[in-house]
């Protein structure tokens, strides 16, 4: 349990407009179950010298019936706190998109998945909303044949965990949306009459939500004022990736609306490759599953997916012991003590413990950054390029599970990740509570000084 001088010092610090740094690090929400403040799921997005750092607010749920997420009794916002300087001072936090009432989409909003335009700075949020958990959601779907033969389906998502989109062109001051769960749902469940199954009176996705964290925005493809955005869904089929060439205003599955990129993974992320492919991470139970997608077409986003393959080794691999946890895939130009250009590969994951916890919060420990090589187009020609060849940077050795980053203008990555982690009693069921917390780091840190960011290579600039 935390000292009662240190949350004094963490309010204070908050009520003059800045926050807590320890050990070159910055609580950014720092949870005091104490005095019922509750935080959860960081998320990150950058444009220059500019920082914004979202987070769950938790303090509002009264009983963790959804062990803390959307659904459980109480309301979730999403917060907002933004630097100006490369993380060096934070404005106070402010409320992004307000949870709010007992039922409805606006009772909970939180797991924002999050991206700055590369050149305008627009900022765009999606995020999981409503009253209904991941767990407990359910889409029914009536079909009725039409004179010409054909179906017209319609989706009832009364029982649906939500989607919800919001913008902010003053970056970040205020933030206008809506609910976009039909258009989201609609990709897959009124695409094809392959996915439909009279009796249950059901398609393929009854569940999901948009992955949280960082939203990839394309180096290379731009289809008119915009460059290409990928984000995954996690489903009840597994992760989906889709794409949005208008900043999120309208969404393709990625490979069509029967692809199943990896139909055992949980909550991923995605990010662009060096040729321009798509590198898709998943979160399992003890590593991570990746598959590749390969373009025949960018123009019209065609192309397939490879077979998915999974990092378990704890040598060379990014296996995290006995815990399953959202990370992030991050691949950045980087130079070597020799000055030769390569591209090294960031994967973000706890490693965990050999303890044998029962506790989950326990397992989920030392979220560390595996970094590798990838020094030409053989490094990354398929999925199985990623099996193996990882090293391991531990950023902490305290309980903590959700990790994400982005690269910031200065150089350097802006890593954001949920530390001292605590299992606590809210109502009838248990949750998990950590402090988020921000790290500035260079690739030198990381990779021992093998080798260093190199931000001139422009193209590669998010």
């Amino acid at each position: 349990m935390r000292s009662h001088f240190y949350s004094f010092v963490v309010a204070l610090a908050f009520a003059l407009g800045t926050a807590v740094t320890t050990h070159a690090q910055t609580v950014l929400f720092q949870s005091q179950p104490d005095n019922h403040v509750y935080y959860r799921i960081p998320a990150i997005a950058s444009h220059g010298n500019t920082l914004w750092f979202f987070g769950d607010d938790r303090s509002g749920v009264t009983d963790a019936t959804a062990w803390g997420d959307i659904g459980s009794v109480g309301n979730i916002s999403v917060l907002v706190s933004k630097s100006t300087n490369g993380g060096r001072r934070w404005a106070p936090a402010t409320i992004a998109v307000e949870g709010k009432g007992e039922a409805g989409f606006d009772k909970g909003h939180g797991d924002a998945a999050v991206v700055s335009d590369r050149e305008s700075g627009k900022l765009l949020l999606i995020c999981a909303s409503g009253e209904v958990s991941y767990g407990r959601s359910d889409v029914k779907v009536t079909r009725t044949q039409q004179a010409d033969g054909s179906y017209r389906y319609a989706q009832d998502l009364s029982h649906a965990q939500r989607v919800g989109r919001y913008y902010s062109s003053d970056g970040g001051k205020s933030w206008q949306g809506e609910e976009i769960s039909e258009s989201i749902y609609n990709l897959y469940n009124t695409a094809s009459a392959k996915t439909y199954d009279e009796g249950r009176g059901k398609m393929a996705i009854e569940r999901l939500f948009f992955a949280s964290g960082r939203i990839c925005q394309s180096a290379q493809i731009k289809v008119k004022d915009y460059y290409r955005l990928y984000a995954v869904l996690t489903t009840n089929q597994g992760s989906l990736v889709v794409f949005s060439d208008d900043f999120g205003q309208s969404w393709l599955p990625l490979g069509g609306a029967e692809a199943r990129p990896a139909p055992k993974g949980d909550e991923a992320k995605v990010e662009e490759l060096p040729d321009g492919r798509v590198l898709l991470s998943c979160r399992m139970l003890g590593g991570r599953y990746f598959n590749i997608f390969s373009y025949s077409s960018t123009e019209q986003a065609e192309g397939t997916w490879a077979e998915p393959v999974a990092s378990t080794s704890l040598e060379g691999g990014t296996a995290g012991q006995d815990n399953a946890t959202n990370g992030e895939i991050l691949i950045l130009p980087a130079k070597g003590r020799d000055g030769k250009s390569v591209h090294i590969a960031l994967q973000s994951i706890p490693f965990g413990n050999t303890k044998g916890s029962p506790r989950n919060v326990e397992r989920r420990s030392h979220v560390s950054i595996y970094w590798k090589v990838l020094a030409s187009a053989a490094d990354y020609a398929s999925p199985e390029c990623f099996l193996a060849g990882w090293t391991r940077y531990e950023v902490t050795a305290a309980n903590s599970a959700y990790s994400t980053m982005v690269p910031d203008g200065n150089g350097k990555i802006a890593f954001v990740y949920e530390d001292n982690g605590e299992q606590i009693r809210c109502g009838s069921q248990n949750m998990e509570v950590y402090d988020l917390t921000f790290r500035s780091l260079s690739l030198e840190t990381i990779t021992g000084g093998a080798y260093r960011y190199d931000k001139r290579a422009k193209a590669h600039l998010r």
